[in-house]
């Protein structure tokens, strides 16, 4: 009996072109599904090791930071947390800080309104852009240049009290600062916001590394 040769025939470049687009239409739109269901329109489920909005971006002088609530941490999470929580920046550099904060407000109280003014940033100054938490990337209002937010508004505060920062938080916003960084270290921060469990405020999540504490390492 004689043996049939399988042959495969190469596709009209037309055709091949044609494959190639509706793959990549495909592709996009499994994205785009994806997207709203696990992040804008379903469950914004997060952790430490998968932030929605990013670690750090492609520039080692940009870093992406997210605020996320107890809910969006999933079941067992005891708060609010920072994410990611321990994040490194250059050192001697000039660093642009973007975080994203789908919380909202804690009130600064008594001697805690103190930590509603900006320090140690350059020009002692943050750029606010309130989002929609549902869908972070739709924006509302104007972008505002400020140097103090009304206590009322804080939802968090990005502290580290060894390089004098203070950045306050501003609930079911996108905040943007700019550092310097000087030689290199590991420094703690902390949220001096009461986001916390307890009649003061002051219980889990504040001070738990991972949640409303970590570090800032400058790396050389």
């Amino acid at each position: 009996m004689q043996q049939k040769q399988l042959t495969w025939n190469r596709p009209e470049p037309g055709t091949w072109v044609l494959g190639m687009l509706l793959v990549a239409l495909l592709a996009s739109a499994a994205v785009l599904v994806g997207g709203y269901w696990t992040n804008w329109g379903g469950h914004f489920a997060i952790s430490q090791s998968t932030a929605p909005v990013g670690t750090h971006s492609a520039s080692p002088a940009t870093l992406n930071l997210a605020v996320v609530t107890g809910k969006m941490m999933g079941n067992g999470a005891l708060g609010p947390a920072y994410v990611p929580s321990n994040f490194t920046v250059p050192a001697h550099s000039t660093v642009t800080v973007t975080v994203t904060d789908f919380d909202t407000a804690t009130p600064l109280t008594g001697a805690l309104k103190a930590f509603a003014k900006v320090k140690g940033t350059v020009g002692g100054v943050m750029r606010v852009q309130r989002i929609d938490p549902q869908a972070p990337n739709t924006t509302i209002g104007p972008v505002q240049t400020m140097s103090y937010l009304a206590p009322a508004l804080v939802a968090h505060t990005l502290t580290i009290p060894r390089l004098g920062i203070n950045v306050p938080m501003a609930g079911q916003s996108r905040i943007t600062f700019v550092i310097h960084t000087g030689n290199p270290g590991t420094y703690q921060w902390q949220c001096l916001d009461p986001c916390g469990s307890g009649s003061s405020g002051m219980g889990a999540p504040m001070g738990l590394q991972g949640y409303m504490a970590g570090t800032m390492t400058v790396k050389g």
